[in-house]
């Protein structure tokens, strides 16, 4: 089951900041950073966070997230253990995944954007960069007609 998100018929940028976020960091202080990003973008929805991949999973059980934003090395689960198990899932399968990642590796970048609804960013990054990214992501959602508009 895919589930659509109900948002009012706007540009992207605007889409994008009433969306529901999870933040998936094992710094707590780079969830803080992440977090005041998305804030300072304008996001209005939900922003939770989780310490890596298994506590990620056990909230996205409970809750609809729009676009999960995720570190690649975390322990428990990395970033990528958790894309597997979103992509093998129909309810997440479409789910956007940005991920982050100090990390510089040839093999990383085709790893993290296998999907039409991913992304990746290396750190660190400005919020300039996480604000492309998102309007991207919801560009995408759009056109495959998974965001659906609603009045407000």
């Amino acid at each position: 089951m895919i589930c659509m998100t109900m948002i009012p018929d706007t540009s992207a940028r605007e889409a994008f900041r009433r969306l529901d976020y999870l933040v998936v960091e094992d710094m707590p202080a780079i969830r803080r950073v992440l977090t005041k990003m998305l804030r300072g973008l304008g996001v209005k929805g939900r922003i939770d966070s989780a310490g890596d991949g298994v506590e990620a999973w056990e909230m996205m059980q409970g809750c609809n997230y729009d676009i999960v934003i995720c570190d690649v090395c975390m322990p428990r689960m990395t970033g990528l253990e958790l894309k597997k198990l979103m992509r093998d899932s129909p309810r997440f399968r479409e789910t956007p995944f940005l991920m982050v990642t100090g990390e510089v590796s040839a093999e990383l970048p085709p790893l993290a954007v296998e999907g039409k609804f991913d992304g990746y960013l290396f750190k660190p990054f400005h919020s300039a960069m996480l604000e492309k990214w998102l309007i991207k992501l919801v560009e995408l959602l759009k056109g495959a007609g998974l965001l659906a508009p609603k009045n407000r």
